[in-house]
C-alpha cells in the first residue's frame, strides 16, 4: 500500500546507512505516481533518482524519505503516491480529475492524504462511496455533471470537508430526510453550492436539510417557488454570511430575508420569471455589505429604488447586471433615463464600488449625480458599461472630481465595430476595420430616443467638456481640466461619438494617472496636446483615426510604458519620416502596439531612444522586412511581425535576432500570416530557422511559396540537404559536366600539341615569318632504310627495290652505301641528316638485339624539326608493336607509324609507303 513519504525530523534518531534499491526503481518507474509542485521539480528527482543524486532511505521504524547530498529532504506535502490506474492529475495535495469525461469515480485514484479533488464538468451520474478514505479532504467540486443519485454513505468519512460544489446536476431535494442523512457526515461544511439545472429546481421546504449545517458561510441554491421565503432551518446558521440565490421565484417580499439578516453578501441571479421585490425587501438586512444582482426582468430605476434601506450605511459593492424589464426595444421615457429621482438612494449610500452593466441606461439627466457628498468621501472604483449612452457626458464627467475615486470605467457606450485583444500583455487581433461604428439600429429606430436627443441636443452641445469643431477653441490657449488627484485608472473605451483633438488641454490633479483608455472612441486630429499626465505608464489610443498626427504629441507622457496605437490608420508617409521623432520622448516604453495601420517603413532611427522597449507588434501591416534597427533594442523580447509581406529575413537581421536571444535567453519572433518564400534564394534563411535560439510561432512552420510558385511549408524539408540538392543539384552537375568536358578537351588538345610539335611549329613559324618547309629536293638521299642486321633481307631487297623503282627515291642502306674509312656513328648521323625521309623497319630483332637500333632511332628523332615534321616513319609489325620504346613513340605522329601483319611487299605496304614516302 503506498503512503506518503515522511520527512527528517529532529526526533529521528538512527537513519539506516544502506539505500534502498528497490525503492529507488519503484518511485522511478512509476512515473505516474510521482506528483510534485512543478513539471520541472518532478522531472528533475526523477533524473536524480537515474543518476544516484538523491536516494530513496527509510528509519529503523520503517518511515521513507528522500535524501540528496547536501542532507537536504523533500517534504510530504511536494510528493504523493498513487496508483497508475488514476486518470487524475495530482499535484501537491490537489487531484484535478476535471473535464475528462468520467462517468464513475473510484476510491483509488486519490491518495490517502488528498486535499482537494476537481471532478467538474465530467458525466458522472451516481456518487457512491468513493472519498471515505480522504479523512483530510477539505474541498469536492462536483459542478457541471449529470448527478441525479447520492448513495446515503456518499459522504462517509470526510468530516473536514469544508467546501461542497454541487452546482448544475440532476439532483432533487424533494426527500429532505434523505438529504439530511447524506449531508449528516459533512456537519462541518463552510461553503454548499446546491444549484441544479433549472428544470430540477426544488420548494423552500425541501432544504429543511440544511438545519444541521449550521457552520455555513456561504451557500447557494435555486428555488422553485412564487415568493422567496427562508424558513427556521436558516435561524440556526449563525455563521451564514454569503447567499446566492436563483430559480424561478417570482416575488421577493418583506419576509424573505428576514431569517438571514446576518448575511454581509447577497447575490440574485437569473431570476427571469421575477416581477416583484417589495420596497422593504432588503430591510432586514442590516450588516449587508455586498448586493449583486444579475438578469432579473425589472428596470434599472426600479431596482435603485429598493436601495432605500442602505442610505446612511458603508457598503462595499453594489453590481447591477443585464437589469432591465425588457430585452429588447424600450422607451427611455420609461425605462433608461437616469434622474435624480432615481440616484438618491444610491447616492446616501456611502459605497466603495458601483457597477452598471447592460442595464439600458440611455441617459443621465445633469441632475442624476449632483448631491456626491457621500461619494466624494467613499466612492473608488465606478464602473458603467455596455449601457447605449447618449446623452451628455457630463453628468458622468464630474465623478473625474470625485476626491476617493481610484478607478473609471465609462466604456462600451456604443456598438464595437472590430475587437482588440486587452493591452497591455497581450497581442492584440483586429477583426475588422470600419473606423467610427454608426448608430445601432435599435438608436435609429426607436422615436422615443430620437426625440429625446432632439431635445436635449441642444444643452448637450453647450456643455460638452470637449468640442468636435477646431474653431472653437483657441489653438494658442491652454484649456484646464481638473481631476481628483486620487484617480488612478479611466476606461473612455468607446464612449465618444466624435471628438477632434486640436485643442490644448491641461489636466490639474492628473498626476496620479496610471492607466487611460480612449480606443474606439471616434478621436481625430491630434494636433493639440494632453498635458498633466505625467505620470502615466499605460495609454490606449487604438481604434481612433490619428492619420493627422503631430509629431510631439506623445511629449507631455514622460513615464509611458505601455502605448497601443492599433488601427489608427496612421499615415504611411509621416511614419516613415517622423516614426523615430514620435516616440523619442518615451524612454521608458516597454510596449508598442502599431497593429493593423498598413504601414509598410519606419524612419531609420525608430526606437533610438526605446532601448526598455520588451514587446512590440507590427502585426497586420505591410512590411517587407523588420523595419528598424534591432540593435537600439537591447532588452526586445517578442516581435510581432504576424500578417505583413515579409517573404524573408536577411542574414544581417538574422544575426542580430541571434545577438538579442543571446543576452536575454528567450525571444519570440512571430511570423504567422507572412507568405515566406522557401526556394533556392533562402537556403540560409532555413538554415538559421533551423539552428537559431530564437522562439517561432506555429512551431516556426509556415506556409511558403517554393521555386514552382507552389504553396507548402518551411519545415516540409527535415533536412536542407534534400533542398539543397533540389536546388543546387543540376547546377554543380553542370558544372561537374563542363569541367569534365574542359578537362577532357584540354587533355586531347595537349595530347594533340605534344604529338604534333613540330607540325604546330612549323606551321606557326610559316604563318608569321619568311620560314618555308624543306622538300625532298633539298636532300642528296630520298629515304634512309633503318634495319637489324639479322633480318636484312626484307628491307635490303623487296623494301628497297619498291621505293627505288616505283617511288623513285634515292636510299641509303648501312651495308651498301656506308664508307668503310667513316666512322659508323658518325656516318650514320650525316646519312640520317641528309635523307628526306627516315624509314625504320622495326623487326623484333631490331627493337631487341641490333647494338645500333636504338642509337639510330635516338638520331633519328633528333633530326625532325619544323622545316622537316614528317621525317621519321616507322615500319613495325602487329606483333612488335609492344616493343616500341615511348621515345619514338612521342615523337613520331601516329600517322607515321605503319603496322603490317608481315613482312612482304602486298598492295596495303606499298600504299601506306606511297602516301609516308613522297
Amino acid at each position: 500500500m503506498f503512503h506518503f513519504i515522511q520527512p527528517i525530523t529532529s526526533s529521528m534518531c538512527v537513519v539506516c546507512l544502506a539505500t534502498l534499491y528497490l525503492a529507488c526503481d519503484q518511485l522511478v518507474h512509476t512515473s505516474k505516481t510521482t506528483v510534485l509542485h512543478s513539471r520541472a521539480l518532478k522531472q528533475e528527482i526523477k533524473n536524480d533518482l537515474k543518476s544516484g543524486l538523491i536516494q530513496v532511505s527509510t528509519t529503523l521504524s520503517g518511515q521513507q524519505f528522500i535524501t540528496t547530498p547536501n542532507t537536504q529532504t523533500i517534504s510530504e506535502t511536494d510528493i504523493l503516491f498513487q496508483t497508475n490506474d488514476s486518470p487524475c492529475t495530482i499535484v501537491s495535495l490537489t487531484a484535478n480529475c476535471s473535464g475528462l469525461g468520467l462517468v464513475d469515480v473510484h476510491s483509488t485514484w486519490f491518495p490517502n492524504r488528498t486535499e482537494t479533488i476537481l471532478l467538474n464538468n465530467n458525466l458522472i451520474k451516481k456518487l457512491t462511496k468513493s472519498f471515505s478514505h480522504l479523512a483530510n479532504l477539505t474541498s469536492l467540486d462536483l459542478s457541471e455533471n449529470v448527478i441525479s443519485i447520492i448513495e446515503l454513505n456518499a459522504f462517509e468519512g470526510l468530516h473536514n470537508l469544508k467546501s461542497l460544489s454541487l452546482f448544475n446536476n440532476r439532483l432533487n431535494f424533494t426527500d429532505s430526510n434523505c438529504f439530511k442523512d447524506i449531508f449528516k457526515p459533512v456537519i462541518y461544511l463552510q461553503e454548499l453550492n446546491i444549484i441544479q439545472n433549472y428544470l430540477y429546481t426544488a420548494g423552500m421546504h425541501s432544504f429543511i436539510f440544511l438545519e444541521q449545517l449550521t457552520k455555513l458561510r456561504s451557500l447557494s441554491l435555486g428555488c422553485d417557488v412564487e415568493t422567496l421565503y427562508f424558513g427556521e432551518e436558516f435561524r440556526e446558521m449563525s455563521n451564514l454570511s454569503v447567499l446566492r440565490i436563483s430559480g424561478n421565484i417570482k416575488i421577493i417580499n418583506n419576509s424573505s430575508f428576514t431569517k438571514v439578516a446576518g448575511l454581509t453578501e447577497l447575490y440574485v441571479e437569473s431570476l427571469d420569471n421575477l416581477h416583484n421585490i417589495s420596497q422593504g425587501a432588503f430591510l432586514p438586512l442590516a450588516k449587508l455589505r455586498v448586493l449583486k444582482m444579475f438578469q432579473l426582468p425589472m428596470s434599472t430605476q426600479y431596482v435603485l429604488s429598493l436601495l432605500e434601506p442602505f442610505q446612511g450605511r458603508n457598503m462595499t459593492e453594489i453590481k447591477l447586471d443585464t437589469v432591465s424589464s425588457t430585452h429588447t426595444r424600450s422607451d427611455p421615457r420609461i425605462e433608461g433615463y437616469i434622474t435624480y429621482g432615481d440616484t438618491k438612494h444610491l447616492l446616501g449610500i456611502c459605497l466603495e464600488t458601483l457597477t452598471l452593466i447592460n442595464c439600458r441606461i440611455y441617459y443621465f439627466a445633469l441632475d442624476a449625480f449632483q448631491h456626491v457628498d457621500i461619494w466624494n468621501k467613499c466612492l473608488k472604483n465606478l464602473y458603467i458599461s455596455h449601457n447605449t449612452i447618449l446623452g451628455t457626458p457630463t453628468a458622468v464627467l464630474r465623478w473625474l472630481k470625485l476626491a476617493s475615486l481610484r478607478m473609471l470605467t465609462l466604456n462600451n457606450f456604443k456598438r464595437p465595430c472590430f475587437q482588440v485583444s486587452d493591452f497591455p500583455h497581450s497581442i492584440s487581433t483586429v477583426l475588422r476595420n470600419e473606423g467610427t461604428c454608426p448608430p445601432s439600429d435599435e438608436q435609429l429606430n426607436n422615436p422615443a430616443i430620437t426625440s429625446l436627443l432632439n431635445t436635449n441636443i441642444q444643452t448637450y452641445l453647450s456643455v460638452r467638456p470637449f468640442v468636435d469643431n477646431g474653431h472653437e477653441c483657441n489653438k494658442k490657449a491652454m484649456e484646464v481640466m481638473t481631476f481628483s488627484e486620487s484617480i488612478k485608472y479611466i476606461n473612455f473605451k468607446r464612449s465618444f461619438n466624435s471628438q477632434g483633438m486640436m485643442c490644448k488641454y491641461e489636466f490639474f490633479g492628473a498626476q496620479n494617472v496610471d492607466y487611460m483608455d480612449f480606443s474606439e472612441s471616434g478621436l481625430s486630429n491630434f494636433t493639440g496636446s494632453l498635458q498633466g499626465f505625467i505620470s502615466m505608464r499605460t495609454l490606449i489610443v487604438s481604434g481612433n483615426n490619428v492619420n493627422v498626427l503631430n509629431e510631439s504629441y506623445l511629449d507631455t507622457f514622460p513615464a509611458l510604458e505601455n502605448l497601443a496605437l492599433a488601427n489608427c490608420q496612421l499615415d504611411r508617409e509621416f511614419m516613415s519620416i517622423h516614426s523615430g521623432r514620435l516616440f523619442q520622448n518615451l524612454t521608458r516604453l516597454q510596449q508598442l502596439d502599431l497593429s493593423s495601420n498598413l504601414l509598410n517603413y519606419l524612419s531609420t532611427d525608430t526606437f533610438m531612444y526605446n532601448k526598455h522597449l520588451k514587446w512590440l507588434t507590427l502585426a497586420q501591416n505591410q512590411f517587407r522586412e523588420i523595419p528598424f534597427s534591432l540593435k537600439y533594442t537591447p532588452e526586445l523580447e517578442v516581435l510581432d511581425l504576424r500578417q505583413n509581406s515579409l517573404n524573408t529575413i536577411d542574414m544581417q537581421k538574422a544575426h542580430e535576432l541571434d545577438i538579442l536571444v543571446s543576452r536575454s535567453g528567450q525571444f519570440q519572433l512571430l511570423l504567422d500570416g507572412n507568405l515566406l518564400t522557401c526556394g533556392c534564394t533562402d537556403l540560409h534563411f532555413l538554415q538559421w530557422m533551423r539552428l537559431t535560439s530564437v522562439t517561432f510561432d506555429q512551431n516556426g512552420n509556415y506556409t511558403c511559396l517554393n521555386n514552382k510558385g507552389e504553396r507548402t511549408h518551411t519545415l516540409l524539408y527535415p533536412e536542407l540537404g534534400a533542398l539543397w540538392r533540389e536546388c543546387w543539384g543540376i547546377f554543380f552537375l553542370n558544372m561537374a559536366v563542363i569541367l569534365m568536358c574542359f578537362y577532357l578537351i584540354g587533355s586531347f588538345v595537349t595530347f594533340i600539341l605534344i604529338k604534333n610539335e613540330k607540325f604546330i611549329a612549323s606551321y606557326f613559324l610559316q604563318l608569321i615569318g619568311n620560314f618555308k618547309q624543306h622538300t625532298k629536293e633539298d636532300y642528296p638521299i630520298g629515304v634512309y632504310i633503318g634495319y637489324s642486321d639479322t633480318d636484312y633481307l626484307f628491307p635490303c631487297t623487296d623494301l628497297r627495290e619498291f621505293i627505288e623503282n616505283s617511288l623513285r627515291l634515292k636510299t641509303f642502306l648501312i651495308d651498301r652505301d656506308l664508307i668503310a674509312s667513316v666512322d659508323k656513328a658518325s656516318g650514320i648521323v650525316d646519312a640520317l641528316n641528309a635523307s628526306w625521309r627516315i624509314l625504320l623497319v622495326c623487326s623484333e630483332s631490331f627493337l631487341k638485339e641490333d647494338d645500333w637500333s636504338m642509337f639510330t632511332m635516338r638520331s633519328a628523332i633528333y633530326t625532325q624539326s619544323p622545316a622537316n615534321p614528317a621525317r621519321v616513319i616507322i615500319l613495325v609489325h602487329k606483333h612488335c608493336l609492344p616493343l616500341l620504346p615511348p621515345a619514338l613513340l612521342s615523337s613520331v605522329n601516329d600517322e607515321n607509324i605503319c603496322v603490317v601483319s608481315e613482312w612482304a611487299m602486298n598492295y596495303e605496304m606499298m600504299q601506306m609507303l606511297t602516301t609516308r614516302l613522297t
